[in-house]
C-alpha cells in the first residue's frame, strides 16, 4: 500500500480507542467508521504489563473480526532519544505478528516533552519512527 497516495483523510472517518472507551461492541462500530487507531500501550518498561493497553488485544481482534482497517498508537513519555527507542521496542513487542492497514503512530502530547521545544520533539519522533520502520512497519 502506498500510504501517501491512499490516505485521503478528508473523506474518511476514524476513531482512536483505548481502555478509556471501555468494552466496545465492534459489530456496532462496523460500517460507521473507515478505520480505527488502537492504543497498544505507553512508556518504555515492558517489565510492567500495566503499560500495555489492557483492551488492545480485544480491540485488535474486534477490528479484524469485523473487517475494520486499523493502525496503532503508542503514547509517549520519552525524555530522550534513547527512551524513545525503548518505547519503540516496547511497542514492537506488543504488536509483533499483527497486521495493520494504517501506520504505527507516536503519540506525543506530554507537556514535559513539548516544553523542551521542536528540536527535542523532532529527535524523539524520529528515533521512535526509525525503529518502527526498521522493523518493517510504516510509522
Amino acid at each position: 500500500m502506498n500510504y501517501e497516495e491512499d490516505f485521503n483523510m478528508a473523506t474518511k472517518k476514524g476513531i482512536d480507542v483505548s481502555i478509556h472507551q471501555g468494552k466496545i461492541d465492534w459489530s456496532k462500530v462496523k460500517g460507521n467508521v473507515s478505520f480505527v487507531i488502537l492504543r497498544a500501550g505507553f512508556g518504555d518498561a515492558l517489565a510492567y504489563p500495566k503499560q500495555i493497553d489492557s483492551t488492545f488485544e480485544y480491540n485488535y481482534k474486534g477490528c479484524k473480526d469485523n473487517g475494520i482497517p486499523c493502525g496503532v498508537y503508542w503514547y509517549s513519555y520519552a525524555n530522550s532519544v534513547e527512551s524513545a527507542k525503548k518505547e519503540a521496542k516496547a511497542c514492537l513487542s506488543v504488536i509483533k505478528g499483527k497486521k495493520f492497514e494504517y501506520p504505527i503512530y507516536f503519540d506525543l502530547e506530554e507537556s514535559a516533552q513539548l516544553s523542551r521545544g521542536k528540536t527535542f520533539c523532532d529527535s524523539i519522533v524520529k528515533a521512535f519512527c526509525s525503529e518502527i520502520e526498521n522493523a518493517g512497519y510504516y510509522a
